[in-house]
């Protein structure tokens, strides 16, 4: 009994997924003087209103002015405005610093020691080497009705990586929300929703990094990856989204930016994708609502590179990505679902070819407006020209729950089975297993997650 107790303890307090970056912004919670779940389930996943808030460029639906609660420092008069372009067309401060900070990290549980990811924590059964992983510093705000930032730098034993630092510009025309310019460092927009809207996964799309996987020494193009952009955006009639965009992409070298993207979405039934005369929502559950959104999206990137068994990849890898991705919800259920196929014609360390595909789905109920289980399933599939099919397929199963509002913990497991390996394994594409020559599956890790922000 005692060792099944002890058992227990163990995996609920030493597992779960790597928590995920912690995106939500406790600044706004401030500026608007609300909780955290008025746009969040459980953070960084967003409600509908949420994302609404978010395409609108961090704006509320309707008169966003009407809506802040915090005091706001004048840049200029208003009379400024009827003598312009003869003075500065004047702007708003935060009354204080809009910034946040969060941390993140997790615990692992290895129950076989001779998994790929056991061996990759140097065989040890418990591991809280990563329970701590990450600081982040966010800033968020406004600089006038029509313009919005966003800013993060992360802090690890890497060093320090800006992973967001964004301008919006928005409502360009007299059509609200129709015509907006996103600028700076940031995800280019390939779905309709946030990229980190996974309840136990770090992104909603999986990532394949497909020059990773065969031994790139360098940063690999990956769908999913944070680049210097410029983007137009908008919706339409409030059910159509649009966004095409230029990158500056993975590259070693500088080069003129070859980086391409685009994507279209539309949604039916349920909030509006801009919020705006909504009468859908339900004040008890904001998550719930009967929906179905669908999006497709296209990129292109050329990218330079090195891998370890050559110098830089003088031709450049170019590829085509296509994809696809939906979400449906009826009340407090939602499935998340999509895939897309990558083209490479220089991906490996001799310049092979290689076709990759990635697909996902994603099932969550939220049980009580702290706790949301999930499954999640990610299939990754590489075939090289002339050569043979490999694929990793993962299982998550688990949970994340809030402490409070903006304290969260996850706990998730992850069952692998790999058909094959890339010259570089599968951990680009997040996976652990290392099967020495056919197939294996293994209990890769029981993850407990923590991540909190103030």
């Amino acid at each position: 009994m005692r060792s099944a107790l002890l058992v227990l303890l163990l995996t609920g307090a030493a597992l779960l997924l790597s928590a995920s970056p912690a995106l939500a912004v406790p600044a706004f919670a401030r500026k608007y003087g609300t909780s955290c779940q008025t746009c969040h389930v459980i953070y960084p996943k967003l409600t509908p209103f949420g994302e609404a808030f978010r395409r609108n460029g961090f704006k509320f639906p309707g008169r966003d002015e009407e809506y802040i609660k915090q005091d706001m420092v004048p840049m200029g008069q208003d009379a400024y405005r009827s003598v312009f372009p003869n003075a500065v067309w004047p702007g708003v401060l935060a009354g204080s610093p809009p910034l946040a900070i969060g941390f993140n990290g997790f615990a692992s549980l290895h129950p076989d020691k001779t998994s790929g990811a056991a061996q990759a924590d140097n065989g040890a059964r418990v591991s809280v080497q990563n329970l701590i992983e990450e600081a982040h510093l966010w800033a968020g705000g406004s600089f006038s009705e029509h313009i919005a930032y966003f800013g993060e730098l992360t802090f690890a034993d890497g060093g320090v990586e800006i992973e967001h630092a964004e301008l919006h510009f928005n409502d360009l025309t007299s059509s609200r929300h129709l015509v907006n310019v996103y600028v700076g460092h940031g995800a280019p927009t390939l779905t309709s929703f946030g990229p980190h809207s996974s309840t136990i996964a770090d992104a909603i799309m999986p990532g394949l990094s497909v020059t990773g996987l065969y031994g790139a020494t360098s940063d690999s193009f990956n769908v999913m990856g944070q680049y210097n952009l410029v983007e137009v955006n908008g919706i339409a009639g409030g059910r159509f989204i649009y966004a095409i965009g230029v990158t500056s992409g993975a590259n070693v070298d500088v080069r003129t930016t070859e980086n391409v993207h685009g994507h279209v979405g539309f949604k039916l039934g349920g909030m509006r994708l801009d919020g705006e005369d909504d009468t859908t929502g339900n004040a008890a559950k904001p998550w719930a609502e009967a929906a179905l959104t669908v999006n497709l999206f296209g990129y292109r990137s050329v990218s330079q590179y090195t891998n370890g068994a050559m110098m830089p990849m003088n031709l450049g890898d170019r590829t085509n990505v296509l994809g696809a991705n939906a979400r449906g919800t009826v009340g407090s259920f939602e499935i998340n679902s999509g895939v897309y196929q990558e083209w490479h014609n220089h991906a490996t360390a001799d310049g092979t070819g290689v076709k990759a595909l990635a697909q996902y789905d994603e099932l969550s109920y939220v049980v009580f407006p702290w706790l949301v289980p999930a499954l999640r399933f990610e299939w990754s599939s590489l075939l090289p020209d002339a050569g043979s099919r490999i694929s990793d397929l993962k299982v998550l199963v688990g949970a994340a729950a809030l402490v409070r509002p903006n304290l969260k913990l996850t706990l998730v497991g992850q069952i692998e089975h790999a058909n094959g390996v890339p010259d570089g394994g599968w951990g680009p594409a997040g996976g652990s297993a290392n099967p020495a020559m056919g197939s294996v599956t293994e209990l890769e890790a029981i993850q407990l997650g923590v991540a909190f922000a103030f």
